[in-house]
C-alpha cells in the first residue's frame, strides 16, 4: 500500500494517462493544473475504474469526455489521472489494488472516497482543480477531510458522456480546488448558463447535529452562528410528522444498489472480477436487491424530493454538516459510520441538489472540518456566488473569532 509519505505521488496519480498535456494557451483557467479522476475518457488513453480486471479489458477512448474538453479548452495543464476505489463504490478511499493516498492535511489518516487521487492532489498542492465524480458523497467527503473546497453539482446539469458510470440516476460530476474563488471559475466552465439570484434565506435543522462526533458540535454550531451573520433571513427546515431523516440513508443504499446492479450485474456475472473483500461484499448486496425494496426506496425519496422543493427555493439554501466526523485513520473500520455519512450526503444525492464543502473550520487536533451550503436543483451558479461571498468573510477572519 502505497501510503507512506503524504505527497508520495504513486499513491495519488496512475501509471497510465497523459501528464503535461495542454492543449490551448490562453482562457480563464489558463495553466491551473488538473488532476482528473480515472473514470474520464481522454482521447486514445484508457481507464482502469480504480480495477486492473477493468482496465485489462479496457478500449482507448475514441474522443475525450465533454467535461475534459471544456477544461482543457480554458487552458488547464492535464498532469494525470488521480486513483479512485474500484468501480467509485466506496466512501473510504482505500483501492485493495493500488494503495490508499494518505490525506496531505492530516499524516496517517485517509483522504476519505472515492474521489480521492484528486482530492489528494489539490490538498498536497500538486494540482490546482481536482475533477471526481458524486454518487454517494464521494467529492463531499474527501473535500471534509482534506480541508477543500469540493462542488456536487444538481444531477444531469452537467453532461456525463465519456465517463464510467456507478449509479447513472446518482452519478455527478464534481470538482475541489483550495480557493472558492477557482471553484466557481471551474464551474463557469462546465455549468450551463444560470440565472444568479441573491440568496438572502438560510434553512436550519439542528436536528442533523446529532448525527456528528458531539466533539465537533461546538464547531459547527459556531460555524452556524458565523454563517447565519451572511443571511437577511432564517428559517427552520419543516418536516413532515415522520422519520424521514431516519430512513434516508437505507433508501439511497437501495436505490444506488439497484442502479449498480443494472449498471455492472452483467459484467461482473461475465467477468468475474477481482475485487476486495469489502467492495466484493457491496456488489453482492446490490445484486441481492429487491424491486420490492426499490418500490419502497422510490416513495421515500418522492416524500424527501418534496421536502426540499416546500423549503427551498432559488433565494434560499440548507445548512448542513458534510461528515459525521474529521478523517477517520487509515485502515480505520468505517462500517459503523458509513450510514451516518450517507444520511447526511442523501440529503442532496435523493433530492438531486447543488451542495458545496466550505473548509472553514479544524477541530481541536487540527485537523479539517466545515460544513455544507445546498440548493434546489438547478441554482448551481447561485450556490458558488454565495459560497465566494461567505469565503471572502471567513478569510477576513471570522473563523478566529
Amino acid at each position: 500500500m502505497n501510503n507512506n509519505s503524504h505527497t508520495n505521488k504513486n499513491a495519488i496519480f496512475c501509471d497510465h494517462g497523459p501528464t503535461q498535456w495542454q492543449t490551448s494557451q490562453q482562457g480563464n483557467l489558463l495553466n491551473q493544473r488538473l488532476a482528473v479522476k480515472d473514470l474520464f475518457a481522454v482521447k486514445g488513453e484508457k481507464n482502469s475504474a480504480g480495477n486492473p480486471d477493468w482496465f485489462a479489458k479496457a478500449t482507448t477512448a475514441q474522443q475525450s469526455a465533454s467535461s475534459i474538453d471544456k477544461l482543457m479548452a480554458q487552458g488547464c495543464e492535464f498532469i494525470g489521472f488521480t486513483h479512485t476505489d474500484e468501480i467509485a463504490y466506496s466512501l473510504e478511499g482505500n483501492n485493495f489494488h493500488y494503495g490508499a493516498a494518505e490525506n496531505p492535511k492530516v499524516p496517517n489518516h485517509a483522504c476519505g472516497g472515492s474521489s480521492m487521487g484528486s482530492a489528494a492532489a489539490v490538498a498536497a498542492n500538486l494540482a490546482d482543480i481536482g475533477l471526481g465524480t458524486d454518487t454517494g458523497g464521494s467529492v463531499r467527503i474527501p473535500a471534509s477531510y482534506c480541508g477543500l473546497y469540493g462542488m456536487r453539482p444538481s444531477h444531469d446539469i452537467i453532461a456525463k458522456d465519456g465517463l464510467i458510470p456507478l449509479a447513472p440516476p446518482f452519478d455527478t460530476i464534481g470538482w475541489f480546488t483550495n480557493t472558492a474563488e477557482l471553484l466557481q471559475k471551474t464551474g463557469d466552465v462546465l455549468l450551463p448558463e444560470q440565472v444568479i439570484n441573491s440568496v438572502d434565506t438560510l434553512v436550519i435543522h439542528e436536528g442533523l447535529f446529532e448525527l456528528i462526533d458531539p466533539k465537533l458540535l461546538p464547531v459547527i454550531q459556531r460555524l452556524l452562528k458565523q454563517t447565519k451573520a451572511q443571511f437577511t433571513h432564517h428559517k427552520k427546515l419543516v418536516l413532515p410528522q415522520t422519520n424521514i431523516l431516519t430512513e434516508l440513508a437505507d433508501a439511497f443504499r437501495i436505490l444506488q444498489g439497484r442502479a449498480i446492479a443494472k449498471q455492472h450485474g452483467k459484467w461482473i456475472n461475465e467477468e468475474q472480477p477481482s475485487f476486495s473483500p469489502a467492495i466484493t461484499s457491496r456488489f453482492e448486496m446490490a445484486m441481492a436487491l429487491t424491486q420490492a425494496e426499490e418500490k419502497e426506496a422510490l416513495a421515500i425519496q418522492q416524500a424527501w424530493q418534496k421536502v426540499i422543493a416546500d423549503n427551498l427555493d432559488e433565494k434560499s439554501c440548507l445548512f448542513l454538516p458534510t461528515t459525521p466526523t474529521t478523517a477517520p485513520k487509515l485502515g480505520e473500520d468505517t462500517s459503523e459510520l458509513r450510514m451516518r455519512i450517507i444520511t447526511l450526503s442523501a440529503i442532496a444525492g435523493l433530492s438531486g441538489s447543488a451542495q458545496v464543502h466550505l473548509p472553514a473550520a479544524t477541530s481541536d487536533k487540527g485537523h479539517p472540518y466545515g460544513f455544507s451550503l445546498m440548493m434546489a436543483h438547478g441554482n448551481d451558479k447561485s450556490l458558488l456566488t454565495k459560497i465566494t461571498k461567505i469565503s471572502n468573510e471567513y478569510n477576513k477572519g471570522m473563523v478566529n473569532e
